[in-house]
């Protein structure tokens, strides 16, 4: 297998695949979108913006985005897609986020990022100390029965780096480096970092986009691709798709 890329080495090759890619257009990001709360005239966090392609709906819902990502390449493409409608940055999410005060945004957002990182107690720690109470952090990440089928260990209760082909990205085609962990060890990541899980939603291909999937149709509706977690502050209450503290 090549030498693993990183995104800034397949920035612009990335940006126009996931325009069209049904994994991005069709699972993911339907799947995010559907557990964000009511945005408009919330401040949003997007750890993990890439081209800025979420970006633009989460400010099309009348959010104030502050949007991240570790590529200069892409922050730069996400920037000429959304002009002064958000604040757009190059941060790597290993570093604390050192700009923004305590509980100062109402929505974290990260999709398809988390498992980029070996490690989640920092980023986890950083997205809980920054939201504000009654606060919704949506988060989207591999699944780990399907990273497990790729696993060099064959150890399923391990953290390990997973390299992988991403065909539907190509040509050329990228090798993608990631993380592949239990679903036992994200959770307690979850916790540890002081949040509580509210859902664990798994996407599977909606029957209504059936030709849009075309022969992904039967895999991506019978076995999990993707997992959400939707997470908040211990004690908050949910009223209204937006959750409130307790009192």
């Amino acid at each position: 297998m090549a030498r693993p890329m990183s995104y800034e080495d397949f920035a612009v090759q990335y940006d126009q695949g996931s325009a069209d890619n049904v994994y991005n257009t069709l699972l993911d990001r339907p799947a995010v979108q559907s557990k964000c709360p009511p945005l408009d005239g919330r401040r949003v966090l997007e750890a993990g913006c890439a081209g800025g392609r979420l970006t633009r709906w989460l400010v099309d819902q009348g959010a104030r985005v502050v949007a991240l990502d570790a590529s200069p390449t892409l922050v730069e493409l996400a920037r000429g897609r959304l002009g002064e409608s958000a604040e757009v940055r190059v941060h790597d999410l290993r570093e604390p986020l050192a700009f923004l005060p305590d509980a100062s945004v109402d929505v974290v957002v990260s999709s398809l990022t988390l498992h980029y990182l070996e490690d989640w107690a920092g980023p986890l720690s950083e997205f809980r100390r920054v939201l504000a109470p009654g606060g919704t952090a949506v988060l989207s990440t591999h699944h780990p029965l399907n990273d497990f089928e790729i696993s060099p260990s064959g150890d399923y209760f391990s953290v390990e780096e997973l390299r992988d082909e991403w065909p539907s990205f190509g040509p050329p085609t990228p090798v993608v480096r990631f993380f592949r962990r239990p679903l036992g060890r994200m959770i307690d990541d979850v916790h540890r970092a002081g949040f509580v899980l509210r859902e664990l939603y798994e996407p599977r291909a909606d029957p209504a986009h059936r030709e849009q999937f075309g022969k992904r149709f039967e895999k991506l509706s019978r076995k999990p691709w993707f997992l959400v977690l939707v997470l908040g502050h211990p004690g908050d209450r949910a009223e209204d798709g937006f959750a409130h503290p307790a009192g």
